[in-house]
């Protein structure tokens, strides 16, 4: 039988991770499996329940570039879902309910509704929740809980690790997947809470959140132009941040 494969990313946040992994771990069945990356963190950093050490931090881009090399050499999963640590969700049910709606739908990328403890709730309200009923098609979502069928994963095989800080990987998915006509999408009734960036926001990083956020915009920003799609890009970022429905 096919599965989804849900990897935890931990980088010097431990007690967050765990309890993530805790929930999702007692509603456990056997349509998925759960890993915890320890992505170069320090000893008090670690956490308890860890199947997976990077000797250093390769930040979300290596993270996801690591799991994708997994996926492509164990043919036993048809799906990934990538979770970021900082997340809280009500576990009943969660990974099945995800991973139905993106295999009985035919969808690529699918995504939860994201939630901030913020007024604004985030920046791409394509993200927010809608309340819809039904999934909401859209051009690309934010990669903070995405569940990616195996189809992208083999078509990318790695991204290129200029992306190695994250921001841009979510758009270019997006991208290529509107050029395969390929769908994605937001289940508005299956939230996650987003704490954002805690780890740097903590100082729990090798880097600072500034220097953080410079690198990853700054380097985003390179890749689309030396690969000619800085129009592209800026279509979608300017999808998400105002949204429309794509219907």
């Amino acid at each position: 039988m096919s599965k989804t494969l849900v990897t935890i990313l931990n980088h010097n946040l431990p007690y967050d991770t765990d309890k993530l992994f805790e929930s999702l771990n007692s509603n456990k069945s056997d349509s998925h499996d759960i890993f915890v990356i320890d992505n170069g963190c320090n000893e008090e950093g670690k956490s308890n329940n860890v199947t997976h050490t990077l000797d250093q931090n390769v930040y979300f881009g290596g993270g996801i570039n690591v799991m994708f090399q997994y996926m492509i050499d164990n043919d036993e999963y048809d799906s990934l879902l990538f979770l970021n640590n900082d997340l809280i969700v009500h576990p009943y049910n969660f990974v099945n309910s995800l991973r139905n709606e993106l295999i009985d739908n035919d969808y690529t990328v699918l995504s939860p509704s994201i939630f901030q403890p913020t007024w604004d709730q985030g920046w791409w309200r394509a993200m927010h929740n809608w309340n819809n009923k039904s999934i909401r098609q859209v051009k690309w979502v934010d990669f903070n809980a995405p569940i990616i069928h195996r189809r992208l994963i083999e078509h990318i095989k790695q991204f290129d690790p200029i992306l190695i800080y994250g921001w841009g990987i979510d758009i270019l998915c997006g991208i290529i997947c509107e050029e395969m006509k390929w769908k994605v999408g937001v289940c508005d009734w299956i939230p996650v809470l987003h704490l954002v960036q805690k780890t740097t926001k903590e100082g729990k990083s090798d880097i600072t959140q500034e220097e953080y956020q410079k690198l990853a915009n700054n380097n985003m920003f390179k890749y689309f132009s030396e690969n000619k799609m800085s129009d592209k890009h800026i279509e979608f970022m300017a999808h998400s941040q105002k949204y429309k429905d794509s219907k």
